[in-house]
């Protein structure tokens, strides 16, 4: 079998707009929908808003306005670093709406540490808060200065100012599909984020087929994602995907926390939920009494960002009687490309290729391996990137010939189902052996009083490398020689010896990045306390 849930291609909307040479992703996003619907429903700690379509809309242009007022023009950049906001929502389709690019970088680092996204992006213009603002400010340039608009937490500022001032720009900018639509950063657990190009054609595909095909988004829908919008997971959930069908989105702009969530939950009542698996896990393990009743009008719910345990899995659908979606995307790759069904999910695999996507396994020479063969996971379709900016040595390394390397060691099941073994770099050998930490993972996860845990390969007094496992206990206080009494017996009785961890450390938190990710690098640099 030489590809893997190969498909045709096929209409990415009425009008297939990823087809023609002309499209502006602004203007296709927007079109679906009545004025007077409700769009935008933001839900923070120190305000709450509602915007109906129309005013999006209007806003939207008026944005397009403000940055060519400001000097944008076509295929410039537009930094991004804010707060999830509706303030977000119009400057990013603004952005896209006057031929620009707008680049989303994530809003949690330290003020001083953006002068480098606006030196590398060449940005023109930089949209943020007062207090990223005067850090950008202040800091050496080589460059003209961008112009510099800010938004508050409360909504005011010059950018909001200026909108309320602006002309609207009736007519999208008549972007080609393959222009540069927007940036993302990739969340640099492997290295230095680099900065990832995206096509116009790319969000509207990703919506035919990800948000049509396998979330069937409709326009009575209400998304609502714990992951912001500078991550590429949730700029399909709360952005492109409902507004793309008339629907709407629950702006959470607030750190997680899952006592909110459960709030969020109850008053705005979304009918799609999108989150991560260490959220998952907090949501279940704070969930109050009527939780089932709060998460009954949820028709979809869904993970990505890393791998969903099955013991988790498990333990949602035992406990709510529903089941969590889990697919795999990237930021390469725009949204999620290997999916489970809905109804037909699968714990512990990623399901098969969405609906416009080619996915394939291979070994190093690039040629399909068998059935049951572990190999290096690659996709093709049209949300694919064109590439790094400025990185051509790692664009080369990572895409070619319309595929993109995602850097995961994957295999395909005897039912056509694909399981991902970790991250390339993340596998190590033991006694000449291959070891998968998630394997060790999925079999410590399921021990009762195990809250999380994560595993890596680290040298050892002799120079040897054996696995390490860290441990999160569910509860303070836990009797931890007791549960590691019970690990060690878990471990021994399911998985081979070359597999068990040779040491077992117990930390109050895992390390994880702004979108959830497990830091694997940071817990090699721990020593913590455990025994074998």
């Amino acid at each position: 079998m030489s590809r893997r849930g190969r498909t045709d291609r096929f209409d990415h909307d009425v009008n297939n707009p990823a087809e023609s040479s002309s499209l502006n992703a602004a203007a296709a996003i927007l079109a679906a929908g009545d004025d007077a619907a409700p769009a935008l429903r933001l839900y923070a700690d120190a305000r709450r808003e509602t915007i109906a379509r129309g005013e999006l809309r209007r806003r939207v242009r008026k944005a397009a306005t403000v940055f060519a007022e400001h000097g944008v023009a076509e295929e410039q950049r537009v930094l991004l670093v804010l707060p999830d906001s509706p303030e977000y929502v119009y400057a990013f389709l603004g952005a896209i709406w006057n031929g620009s690019v707008p680049v989303l970088v994530n809003c949690f680092l330290r003020p001083e540490q953006y002068s480098r996204f606006v030196e590398e992006t060449r940005a023109r213009a930089v949209v943020t808060t007062p207090e990223i603002a005067a850090a950008v400010r202040s800091a050496p340039s080589r460059r003209n200065p961008p112009a510099i608009l800010t938004v508050a937490s409360d909504g005011s500022g010059s950018f909001t100012d200026a909108l309320r001032d602006a002309s609207e720009v009736a007519e999208p900018y008549a972007t080609h599909a393959e222009d540069a639509a927007l940036w993302l950063y990739s969340s640099g657990t492997t290295g230095r984020p680099k900065g990832v190009v995206h096509l116009h054609r790319g969000m509207m595909h990703a919506v035919a087929s990800y948000g049509c095909a396998i979330l069937a988004t409709r326009a009575d829908d209400v998304a609502y994602a714990t992951s912001k919008l500078f991550f590429a997971y949730g700029l399909g959930a709360s952005l492109y995907f409902p507004l793309a069908v008339g629907a709407a989105t629950v702006l959470a702009p607030d750190p997680f926390d899952p006592a909110r969530s459960w709030r969020i939950l109850a008053e705005e009542r979304p009918t799609l939920f999108f989150s991560v698996p260490s959220a998952y896990r907090a949501l279940l393990q704070h969930a109050p009494a009527e939780a089932p009743e709060l998460l009954g009008g949820v028709r979809r719910f869904v993970s990505a960002g890393e791998g969903l345990p099955p013991a988790l899995f498990t333990a949602w659908k035992e406990r709510f009687g529903v089941e969590i979606v889990d697919g795999i995307g990237s930021t390469e790759a725009l949204h999620i490309f290997l999916s489970n069904r809905p109804g037909a999910c699968v714990p512990g695999t990623l399901g098969r290729a969405v609906p416009g996507y080619e996915v394939e396994i291979v070994d190093a020479a690039g040629a399909a391996v068998q059935r049951g063969t572990p190999g290096a996971l690659r996709v093709r379709g049209d949300s694919v990137a064109a590439g790094y900016w400025h990185r051509e040595e790692a664009t080369q390394s990572a895409f070619a010939a319309g595929w993109f390397a995602t850097g995961d060691q994957a295999v395909e099941n005897e039912d056509g189902t694909i399981r991902v073994l970790g991250r390339v770099d993340d596998l190590f050998k033991v006694s000449g052996q291959w070891v998968s930490p998630l394997d060790v993972e999925a079999i410590i996860a399921a021990v009762p009083g195990v809250s999380e845990c994560g595993v890596v390969g680290i040298e050892g007094e002799e120079g040897l490398i054996g696995a390490v496992a860290f441990a999160v206990a569910a509860t303070t206080g836990a009797a931890l020689d007791d549960l590691q009494a019970r690990i060690v017996a878990a471990c021994a009785q399911s998985l081979p010896r070359f597999k068990r961890p040779k040491r077992i450390v117990f930390l109050e938190a895992l390390p994880r990045t702004a979108t959830g990710k497990l830091q694997r690098y940071v817990l090699r640099q721990e020593t913590g306390t455990g025994n074998q």
